[in-house]
């Protein structure tokens, strides 16, 4: 997929792992992104990234992309999105998706009314995905997982061959829940984030970090 002059890109961003490495090979197949969206939900448990919302703006911040936030509202999630997608002048969207057919038919369902394609540049294999992240120098650091499916002292560790051994028994990538990640070095980042002071919350059979105290070290 190639942008044009009159094209608008967004890249849904969680500052996540999976998210980040799609704009990297995004970038990497010549695409210019103009703007990242942060969904937050109703939903009844708190999302990870929402709690760390501040640690997710400084990663934006450090690639250098507009981030969008917009709250969803149930029943409202494709409405919602269809109008900043208006707004906004987008042609095309890039997902961090690598192997769920059923998020990739939500984002499928979701572009028909505006004609916007869909850029999935990981589709594929979940192990060879993660692979790829680590040697591009992606530094993910796990901040929530299922207690119920992964060890809990894997909360707060940086993702590296030795931590993959762990999550042999789960789709690699977390994809379908079983971890989260949040993004500390990456190479299209202008600065690193170090962790100073967290806290762990153990809710809903979830584990999650909630970071209290960092700092931008400017490469």
């Amino acid at each position: 997929m190639k942008s044009s002059n009159n094209s608008k890109i967004l890249a849904f961003f969680s500052g996540g792992k999976d998210s980040i490495f799609s704009i990297m090979k995004a970038k990497e197949n010549g695409l210019s992104i103009d703007y990242l969206l942060f969904n937050t939900h109703d939903f009844p448990r708190p999302n990870v990234h929402e709690i760390n919302i501040e640690i997710v703006k400084i990663i934006a911040n450090l690639i250098g992309i507009p981030l969008y936030i917009l709250h969803l509202k149930e029943g409202k999630e494709y409405e919602q999105l269809n109008n900043l997608f208006s707004k906004l002048n987008i042609n095309y969207i890039i997902i961090g998706n690598i192997n769920s057919k059923e998020q990739l038919n939500w984002y499928k369902d979701l572009c028909k009314e505006n004609n916007i394609e869909i850029y999935a540049p990981l589709w594929g294999n979940p192990y060879d995905i993660l692979i790829n992240e680590i040697n591009y120098g992606i530094k993910a650091i796990i901040c929530d997982l299922d207690i119920n499916k992964l060890n809990k002292n894997l909360i707060g560790k940086i993702i590296d061959k030795n931590i993959i051994k762990e999550l042999a028994s789960i789709n690699f990538c977390g994809e379908y829940g079983e971890y989260h990640t949040l993004v500390l070095d990456s190479p299209i980042m202008q600065g690193r984030i170090i962790i100073k002071n967290y806290h762990i919350l153990e809710k809903w059979n979830r584990c999650m970090l909630k970071i209290e105290e960092f700092m931008v070290m400017r490469k």
